[in-house]
């Protein structure tokens, strides 16, 4: 996120409050720090930098696969699910994984290999009284849903019989993303939660358009689903596969210079976003061109639309401000991973790139950053 270097503070103080409708991002470590530990967390209505020692200190390891409510769901070092409060280090141990959820390989490959990657999103959804919460996750491969209701209770599957690529809450219903396009409604007040609609809106010819000029040798896409005023978007984000310096995407065969044997080094990058709102009576996706007094923050965590004058003017209207949730890219091998992060001005096309207040972090951001919203 562009801000300019004159109102970048960078504080050293726990504990502290978070203010209320306060947008933050957590980062990792710099390269001086405990990078199990130590965390960074950036205020883009203070524009301040909070640099919190020790905040990990109940977890080695761990890895986070969710942000909802304002908590975090965090796997450990032996791939056990968290929930946790970084800001008051209140944390709750969630049931392990069955094995009838995870891979058939030995527990000890299982958390060497698949911890990262075995979950590709979580959220939390809260009853009316928030007295009762149900996590939800969408898991494995092929990915699946399962969910835990109450920390005493265990995980099972869904059983919604489709791959599924996004999930989000709104009134405690968990509405799902399938891979083929359609949206399921699930009402999580019966025992066990019952699909109560599944959308299949047509329009998807009009995705596709937005595509053509963004052919599939050297881009990719990602959906993710949102509630915003009422109105249920799909948005589709884009990326260059490999992105030279100049930013330009590339095919495969352009790493490999003529006159050099070590590939270059081009990252995966976003270079554009388009968003829909279902109309619900035609049952279509219908292309949305601006989204006034309105902020979006995407990435791992639970995708949210906030209005921006209950910001205090700490972020811009009709801007999509992204993290990086490209996990199977984020291979420890790799030079880079956890680096795609920014905002986009969906009016203007405006996109810029990193986090611009400092320099404390390289193409390589390990943890990946992640948007908390209390």
């Amino acid at each position: 996120m562009a801000m300019d270097d004159s109102f970048f503070q960078i504080v050293s103080s726990l504990p502290f409050t978070p203010q209320h409708q306060a947008v933050w991002l957590m980062l990792p470590g710099g390269e001086e720090d405990d990078a199990t530990r130590t965390r960074y967390f950036l205020n883009l209505t203070e524009k301040k930098l909070y640099k919190i020692k020790n905040v990990f200190e109940p977890f080695l390891d761990a890895w986070c696969v969710g942000s909802s409510h304002g908590l975090l769901i965090l796997l450990d070092e032996k791939a056990n699910p968290h929930l946790f409060n970084p800001f008051s280090n209140a944390r709750i141990q969630l049931p392990s994984f069955p094995a009838q959820l995870k891979p058939a390989v030995p527990e000890a490959y299982f958390i060497e290999c698949w911890r990262k990657h075995f979950i590709a999103k979580a959220v939390m959804l809260m009853d009316d009284d928030n007295k009762s919460a149900a996590v939800v996750v969408i898991y494995g491969t092929p990915s699946k849903l399962a969910f835990c209701i109450d920390v005493d209770n265990t995980w099972a599957d869904l059983g919604g019989g489709e791959e599924y690529s996004d999930i989000i809450c709104y009134n405690n219903q968990l509405f799902a993303l399938t891979d083929s396009g359609s949206v399921e409604v699930w009402d999580f007040r019966s025992n066990p939660p019952k699909k109560i609609m599944n959308f299949r809106p047509s329009g998807r010819s009009t995705v596709h358009v937005d595509m053509e000029n963004f052919p599939r040798d050297k881009f990719s896409n990602q959906f993710y689903l949102m509630e915003s005023s009422g109105d249920l978007l799909l948005v589709n984000r884009v990326f260059g596969n490999f992105v030279n310096s100049e930013g330009v995407a590339i095919d495969e065969a352009g790493l490999l210079d003529t006159e050099d044997t070590h590939p270059l080094v081009c990252p995966y990058r976003t270079k554009q976003f388009f968003v829909y709102k279902l109309d619900s009576i035609r049952n279509t996706w219908e292309k949305v061109e601006s989204l006034p007094d309105r902020a979006v923050f995407l990435g791992g965590n639970h995708s949210l639309s906030l209005s921006t004058s209950d910001l205090h003017e700490g972020c811009e209207s009709n801007t999509i401000y992204f993290t990086d949730d490209n996990w199977d890219q984020m291979n420890e091998d790799y030079l880079y991973g956890g680096h795609d992060l920014g905002q986009f001005n969906l009016a203007s096309g405006n996109l810029q790139t990193g986090v611009q207040c400092c320099c404390l972090w390289s193409e390589r951001m390990d943890p990946p950053p992640f948007w908390i919203i209390p």
